[in-house]
């Protein structure tokens, strides 16, 4: 979702069996959190949303079973993260190496003072350029990316 606005024919929801899925929200008044939403309307009525992202929640509750994710999604593999920390700074990440999701989610509470964090894909789809560098390489296209300008 960007500027209160759905960005695609699927992004409506976040899963078609009702589940809810982590979701980061950026208000327009610039407020973020993180819940479990399964669709646009339930966010809509929190506020006027500047952009939200659906993946899977890492913190600061982990749950997948919940969130009835596929079997696959915490496989050792690449990840791509998103988290917002306590000083109020939006971080976008990779694993660099393959990690297995809960190993990744250790990593980053390590690392950081988190108050959300998202585990948005991974695998083929895990991929990173930042100011011109190719961070990571997935060596294929891919349909949909967070950019930052």
């Amino acid at each position: 979702m960007q500027d209160n606005v759905a960005l695609g024919g699927n992004s409506h929801t976040n899963n078609y069996g009702g589940a809810r899925k982590g979701t980061m929200v950026c208000f327009e008044d610039g407020g973020v959190i993180m819940d479990r939403f399964n669709n646009l309307a339930e966010i809509q009525k929190l506020g006027k949303v500047k952009w939200a992202i659906g993946g899977n929640a890492l913190y600061p509750d982990y749950n997948l079973k919940l969130e009835q994710a596929m079997a696959d999604i915490s496989r050792y593999a690449p990840h791509t993260m998103i988290a917002y920390t306590k000083d109020r700074k939006i971080l976008l990440l990779i694993t660099k190496e393959n990690r297995t999701l809960t190993d990744a989610r250790n990593d980053l509470l390590k690392e950081f003072r988190l108050y959300s964090a998202l585990n948005l894909d991974g695998g083929g789809s895990t991929a990173m350029v930042a100011e011109g560098r190719v961070i990571k390489d997935q060596r294929r296209r891919l349909n949909t990316i967070v950019s930052v300008i």
